[in-house]
């Protein structure tokens, strides 16, 4: 079922979700930094627990461990910069929405011709 949605509503709407898609974005690349850093570090440790002579399986779950925060922050470097896209591409839908729809007020206020009253034009 379809609801009935102005176009004021859908420029807010439009831009809300910009603006989240924008948030999203900067928390995966933070998120990506936070791994690649945790990776480095979980390397590092299962290089001195090999040093020190530590079970082999130990040390290749700890390498394992690394990798896999390794690859889930390229992962979360890909999310972000697709939410950035996506909030790129919803702020110029809504700077395409207002150039294409705000116009109209604009004619009208221009017009030399008689409205009729702006209550037959409001929007339910």
């Amino acid at each position: 079922m379809a609801t009935t949605l102005t176009h004021r509503q859908l420029k807010r709407e439009v831009r809300r979700l910009a603006q989240r898609a924008r948030r999203q974005s900067d928390g995966c690349v933070k998120l990506a930094d936070v791994l690649g850093t945790e990776a480095r570090e979980t390397e590092r440790i299962a290089e001195q627990i090999a040093a020190l002579k530590v079970d082999q399986a130990t040390v290749a779950e700890t390498r394992e461990a690394a990798r896999t925060m390794s690859i889930l922050g390229g992962h979360a470097r890909v999310f972000g910069a697709a939410a950035a896209e996506t909030g790129r591409w919803a702020f110029a839908t809504e700077r395409q929405a207002k150039e294409t729809h705000d116009g109209i007020q604009e004619g009208v206020d221009r017009s030399p011709v008689q409205m009729a009253d702006r209550t037959w034009y409001t929007q339910e």
